[in-house]
């Protein structure tokens, strides 16, 4: 009877102690797991106290190419709010300033913890563009007048040669002329320019000149003097308008090479034919020779020229020996002809 209420008793307390191990080792277990759960709430707030001390900084001067400013842009450190739209941005090629109030109602409105330093802090947004020079719209022009048949031999004066033109750097910058009127007597125009050309959102800008018609006509490639005689290698080709040209002005090299200056001529001159004379071949008081010719005789002698010639000019010539005068015709350089009725003067 005392062994069986001694094996009960041993019995009981190892059951006891198994309980209390069991016991122990879940308190183990679900210690660790509120240890596990504190460090990730520790952590999740460790993060989110490091992201509460980034500091938000004002960018006092940016460039967008966009239509539109967004807070990341101006602002730093703004999260998941970085493209959340502010304001419309400036025009390509143009800059806006924002003011620090108008900064202030910003970073408010959308939680950003940042006040202007003072009144005087402000932000300058810069529209990225690229700008469309003169040359590119007189090109465009030339393609709309050559389409309506001025072709290639024209100049144009725009009255607005100032015009800015700027495109935003993420647009096309194709140029496209439209309503193109001209007026042909005085060749005065409108046209309207359009950039970019295959946009939804297109700059249109008005365009006035004049249009004018060039010629080629021949010109003096270095000054001449009295006299000086013309040669292929004097004439130079220039294009000019054709309304200041004057009337008779010479368009033709062959009726200019081969004639002298009558005056002092200019070079790029354009040339009429009170610029030019046959070129004298015989000058006044020159020593000519003086020819007669009858049934196949030629006779010659010399004389003197009393006046100067070109060649088929009639002119006075004073016998060498007999010292009469009689007229004669100039035939080439310091020569000249005598007609049969007044060969006996010459004797």
């Amino acid at each position: 009877m005392i062994n069986l209420k001694f094996y009960i008793s041993q019995t009981f307390n190892k059951l006891a102690v198994l309980l209390l191990i069991i016991g122990v080792f879940f308190y183990l277990i679900s210690l660790n797991t509120l240890n596990a759960k504190n460090i990730v709430k520790s952590n999740k707030s460790s993060a989110l106290s490091a992201e509460s001390l980034k500091i938000v900084e004002l960018i006092p001067y940016i460039t967008v190419e966009n239509n539109h400013i967004l807070l990341g842009e101006v602002f730093t450190n703004v999260g998941i709010k970085k493209n959340s739209r502010i304001a419309y941005s400036p025009k390509p090629g143009k800059s806006a300033r924002f003011d620090a109030k108008w900064l202030y109602r910003v970073a408010r409105a959308h939680g950003l913890k940042w006040r202007p330093l003072s009144l005087k802090t402000h932000v300058i947004v810069e529209r990225a563009s690229y700008e469309i020079y003169e040359d590119e719209v007189l090109d465009a022009l030339k393609k709309a007048f050559y389409d309506r048949g001025y072709r290639n031999n024209i100049e144009i004066d725009m009255n607005n040669r100032s015009l800015s033109i700027h495109v935003s750097t993420n647009k096309n910058s194709t140029i496209n002329i439209t309503g193109l009127t001209v007026k042909k007597t005085t060749g005065r125009f409108i046209a309207t320019l359009s950039v970019p050309g295959d946009s939804n959102n297109v700059q249109r800008f008005r365009l006035t000149g004049r249009v004018h018609r060039l010629m080629e006509i021949p010109t003096l490639n270095k000054n001449l003097k009295r006299n000086d005689v013309i040669t292929k290698d004097d004439i130079e080709w220039i294009k000019v308008r054709s309304r200041k040209l004057r009337n008779g002005v010479l368009r033709d090299e062959e009726e200019i090479v081969g004639m002298a200056a009558k005056r002092r001529i200019p070079s790029n001159t354009p040339l009429t034919s009170n610029y030019l004379q046959r070129p004298k071949l015989v000058q006044k008081g020159d020593l000519v020779t003086v020819s007669l010719t009858s049934r196949g005789l030629q006779l010659t002698t010399r004389g003197r020229a009393q006046d100067s010639g070109s060649k088929g000019d009639i002119i006075r010539i004073r016998n060498h020996k007999s010292k009469k005068i009689v007229e004669a015709k100039v035939i080439g350089e310091d020569m000249v002809s005598v007609n049969l009725l007044n060969r006996i003067a010459f004797k």
